[in-house]
């Protein structure tokens, strides 16, 4: 039988005044999810953080975020616009959850016979490839790629860049079936693009829609190679060849000014590369019909943010707030 000696107690002492200040702060984080500034810290923690210095009550509480961050507690700060944490609150991230799926050995070596008890279809066979990608010696010896379909015989030839290419130089229309969609289109092919190094798009017009439009090349099917000549007479120019996110039209052109970190400036002009922008003094003006595009950058790099305007500022608030109300549903 067990005695209390078998267990014993961890002993209870009394808090100390720094002690009693780090609990206080935590509590207070674990409370308020979306964060706390430090002037609202003041506030609430009147007793550790209410001296007439302000300065000092700085240190101390960086002292302290400092000292919970060294007991594993993942302490930021919401940077959305100028640094200033008077403003911008100090948070606890939560730790990102693991949603993929983990088998063991066991159940991988069952999957594996169940899917090949008989001849398996494309899609198990794909199904399979991402399953056991990187246990492929679970996959049974006799597993092999399932038989072509006797039906791939009469689909039409997936090789259509040739076609493509001489449409462009005949200037002749196609007639294509583009991605998923089920109705055929009728293109005039005017020039391919390749954006980065491997993605390549065709600029073509559109008979249906009446307009200029990027395709991209693998999700083309000719379905038809017409003798038709052009019936658009169009030019192109710098603006359709530009592909930055920054030219998207999502709504009308507007200028929006900021002042970067000179730390991330090369960065922030790679960026830019081919937007409509112009620098002066330190200040940089860029001309946009698709201001979300601006957001990417800045959540990844939110140091780079020196100063912009209380509007643009506000519309970024307003995009990190939105996402942060989606997150808590993941």
């Amino acid at each position: 039988m067990t005695s209390f000696e078998d267990f014993p107690m961890i002993e209870v002492k009394k808090m100390n005044e720094t002690e009693v200040r780090l609990f206080a702060l935590l509590f207070n984080l674990l409370r308020e999810p979306k964060g706390i500034s430090f002037q609202k810290f003041r506030n609430i923690m009147p007793r550790f953080y209410k001296n007439e210095d302000i300065e000092s009550d700085r240190k101390k509480l960086y002292r302290d975020l400092n000292q919970l961050k060294s007991l594993g507690f993942n302490i930021k700060v919401a940077q959305f616009g100028y640094q200033s944490e008077d403003y911008f609150p100090y948070y606890l991230e939560k730790e990102s959850i693991s949603k993929s799926l983990q088998f063991t050995k066991e159940e991988l070596e069952y999957l594996s016979q169940v899917l090949y008890s008989q001849e398996p279809s494309a899609e198990g066979f794909s199904l399979s490839q991402k399953l056991f990608s990187n246990h492929l010696d679970l996959l049974p010896k006799f597993a092999k790629q399932p038989k072509q379909d006797s039906k791939s015989e009469e689909e039409p030839d997936s090789s259509h860049t040739e076609k493509i290419l001489q449409a462009i130089k005949d200037k002749r229309a196609l007639t294509i079936q583009y991605g998923f969609e089920s109705n055929e289109r009728i293109i005039e092919p005017y020039r391919l693009v390749r954006k980065n190094t491997t993605d390549f798009y065709l600029l073509a017009y559109d008979r249906g829609k009446k307009s200029l439009r990027r395709f991209i090349l693998p999700r083309i099917t000719v379905k038809k190679e017409s003798k038709e000549e052009f019936l658009s007479n169009l030019k192109i120019t710098k603006e359709d060849l530009n592909f930055h996110p920054l030219q998207i039209t999502k709504h009308p052109e507007m200028e929006i000014s900021f002042q970067i970190n000179p730390d991330y400036e090369d960065r922030w002009r790679l960026f830019l590369e081919g937007a409509n922008f112009e620098k002066t003094g330190n200040e940089y003006k860029v001309k946009t019909t698709n201001q979300n595009a601006l957001f990417q950058f800045l959540i990844l790099s939110p140091e780079a943010l020196v100063s912009t305007s209380e509007v643009w500022k506000e519309s970024f608030q307003t995009y990190t707030q939105n996402w942060e109300t989606l997150y808590q549903f993941v």
